[in-house]
């Protein structure tokens, strides 16, 4: 608890938490329990006693734990893979993790330890601020000009012009001109920016349906597990998964999957899935990862892990 008080630079006062008896045997067994003031604001640290289970059950039993007591409980870990901390954040489960990040949304703090950056939680991009985003991310020069990148993405001057405006607040970008161009830039290198834009990404994803494959448009994109099986060398999913930028009504559909060798699963994307892949039978790598429901699969972590280790070659 001393990380809190010198990193964050506020009170922290912990005591037993007298409450541990009113829980059901299997969650005393699981964690450890205190209860501390951060700043004069009461919570509760639960410490898991060995691997931590997976985001759902640590779902569930944070729920039970707030029955016992109503306050924010936090979840307090040794470390922290990347995967593991999108869920959280993804989730609003507060957690620490030492070297690594502290994530207290009741007390508007997320605080990434190895970058030493505090940012604006809540926030997440607008579709057109993480295509700028991802753009930037995949070209390896340190500044992007900005010109044609609305003819691009399909956009409007205007619809740049904010995306630019929202990344540059939220410190993800710096912005300059240089006459009548407009460059965007960043002082840290891609690994580094990209960790720090996590909290702040959008999920692609506006809807999932299953329609027969035979009433598809042709050329959609693979997208979810497949398109990861599809990048790297994660085995194939039991079913087929597209992606489709339009309205959910374009497509028939329903919202269970009936018979997966009829039908295949559809995300609707709030932008056009193939704008950054190179390829234009798959969705492109940085949108896949975000598309991506939480897994603890480990095969599925390592294959993430695989599908953006291009982004420390950009910086090599």
């Amino acid at each position: 608890m001393q990380y809190l008080a010198d990193t964050l630079g506020i009170e922290v006062n912990i005591k037993p938490w007298d409450g541990v008896n009113k829980l059901p045997y299997f969650l005393i067994d699981r964690y450890d329990y205190k209860k501390a003031a951060l700043e004069g604001v009461s919570c509760l640290f639960i410490t898991p006693k060995g691997e931590p289970d997976t985001l759902t059950a640590i779902k569930k039993h944070i729920a039970r734990v707030r029955e016992a007591e109503p306050l924010p409980v936090v979840l307090e870990l040794d470390g922290m893979t990347a995967r593991r901390r999108k869920s959280l954040i993804e989730a609003r489960i507060p957690f620490t993790a030492p070297e690594c990040q502290i994530y207290l949304p009741f007390l508007g703090v997320a605080l990434n330890e190895r970058y030493t950056s505090m940012i604006a939680p809540g926030e997440m991009l607008m579709p057109s601020s993480q295509l700028l985003l991802f753009h930037y991310l995949y070209q390896d020069e340190p500044e992007l000009r900005t010109g044609g990148t609305a003819d691009m993405f399909g956009l409007s001057a205007m619809q740049i012009s904010r995306a630019i405006k929202q990344l540059t607040a939220l410190g993800l970008l710096t912005a300059h001109k240089d006459g009548v161009r407009m460059f965007i830039s960043s002082k840290e290198c891609r690994c580094a920016l990209f960790e720090r834009a996590k909290p702040h990404l959008l999920n692609p994803v506006r809807k999932r349906i299953y329609a027969e494959r035979k009433e598809l448009p042709e050329g959609l994109p693979l997208a979810g597990y497949s398109a990861l099986s599809e990048l790297t060398m994660l085995g194939g999913s039991a079913k087929t998964t597209f992606a489709f930028f339009g309205k959910a009504g374009d497509i028939a559909g329903t919202d269970s999957l009936v018979d997966n060798t009829a039908q295949v699963e559809v995300e609707i994307w709030r932008y056009n899935p193939v704008l950054l892949s190179k390829r234009p039978d798959v969705v492109d790598a940085l949108s896949l990862f975000v598309s991506l429901p939480p897994d603890d699969d480990p095969r599925v972590e390592q294959s993430i892990e695989e599908l953006l280790s291009f982004i420390g070659g950009l910086d090599g």
